[in-house]
């Protein structure tokens, strides 16, 4: 078991979960070799001296992103929050020009969407999997930070949902204040207390070694030299964003987070987990044809934990994603029409943010579909 990467305090373990898939964002052509997709051991560690949590069972070799993760989310609701995001970028950083940083970007599109805004920036995405392109203000290089060069006029670097994916977040922050130690830093993920209060047991994934509440990130910034100089929850308080400097000569933190708080946090959460599982159980094995729409982290994950045979497929508005299948459960992925020649359905939605916008989806089908939210 890990030590904390953030204090090096000894964890209390609690969730479990002996097998998970190590990608929730990688589909398969074939049911078998969705099947046999690499998993790994998730064990919930929560540090009894700072109480941060983390997979105290994550294994970084294992992970190897390329060009096959996919993680496109294709709704007008997202695009929203993006757009209400860049607008708020825009405005607050004064974004007239310079370079702006997206470390972490995946297949650009909140970057290029920044640099349509923003025409005056030159925007610069780093993924290991994107594909490189080159287009006006707006490029893409396939890599990672720690081969990244930063022009000197860079105005902003932003980290969005690339915390949760680094086995040593404070070394990594550390290394890229070094590296830029003048701008600014935006920096968003999942919100853990959103998790815990809703009991989402579909949200603890592999691919996400850490769980972040508001003082454990602010403690990890901090930790790493930054100064924190605005936090906030978003997007329906599922996730977290951070306004940071670097400020290599502050004084680490002399308390870093309240482990008692989180670690009762995480208790009250177990209470639920069970009954949660139980009660979604008994959904899918009722009289009508049970369906996940959202096959990305949450879809992949629940269909992963149910036994085989309770759920008849899922659905994603992801074009790419459509006819293949999700990782170790091997459950196809449809597009909303499949729902027409199915007969009476329960369609589970993954996330409650989407749910107006498919309920209207589904109208317009005209299928004999009864919508659920979790």
């Amino acid at each position: 078991m890990k030590i904390c990467p953030i204090c090096g305090g000894s964890p209390e373990v609690s969730v479990r979960r002996e097998s998970l898939p190590v990608f929730n964002n990688i589909t398969y052509l074939t049911r078998d070799a969705a099947r046999n997709a690499t998993v790994g051991i998730f064990a919930l560690a929560t540090c009894r001296s700072c109480g941060f949590s983390y997979n105290g069972n994550f294994e970084p070799d294992l992970m190897a992103y390329d060009s096959s993760y996919d993680n496109r989310v294709e709704s007008a609701v997202f695009e929203t929050y993006y757009e209400e995001l860049i607008y708020s970028l825009h405005r607050r950083f004064e974004l007239d020009g310079g370079a702006v940083y997206d470390i972490g970007c995946g297949n650009g599109e909140f970057l290029k969407a920044l640099c349509k805004t923003a025409p005056d920036v030159s925007g610069v995405g780093i993924d290991p999997s994107c594909h490189p392109i080159e287009d006006g203000n707006f490029r893409l290089t396939k890599g990672t930070a720690e081969n990244m060069s930063f022009l000197p006029d860079t105005r902003l670097v932003i980290l969005r949902h690339v915390l949760e994916h680094i086995d040593d977040p404070v070394r990594f922050l550390t290394s890229l204040r070094e590296a830029v130690p003048d701008a600014p830093f935006f920096i968003e993920v999942p919100d853990f207390t959103w998790i815990l209060a809703n009991g989402a047991f579909w949200d603890f994934t592999y691919e996400h070694c850490n769980y972040f509440t508001l003082p454990t990130l602010r403690s990890t910034l901090e930790t790493a030299g930054f100064l924190v100089v605005d936090q906030q929850r978003s997007f329906g308080d599922q996730y977290q964003w951070a306004i940071c400097h670097p400020d290599a000569h502050r004084p680490p933190p002399t308390q870093v987070g309240n482990a008692d708080f989180e670690l009762a946090a995480v208790q009250a959460y177990m209470a639920i987990e069970a009954d949660q599982l139980t009660t979604i159980s008994e959904l899918a094995e009722g009289p009508d044809r049970f369906v996940l729409w959202g096959m990305s982290g949450k879809g992949t994950i629940l269909a992963s934990l149910l036994p085989e045979g309770l759920i008849s497929g899922g659905i994603d508005m992801n074009r790419a994603k459509q006819g293949r299948y999700a990782a170790t459960s091997g459950l196809q992925i449809h597009s909303p029409d499949w729902l027409k020649g199915i007969g009476n359905s329960t369609v589970l939605v993954m996330n409650p943010n989407y749910a107006a916008e498919i309920g209207s989806l589904i109208e317009q089908l005209g299928t004999h579909t009864k919508l659920i939210t979790v």
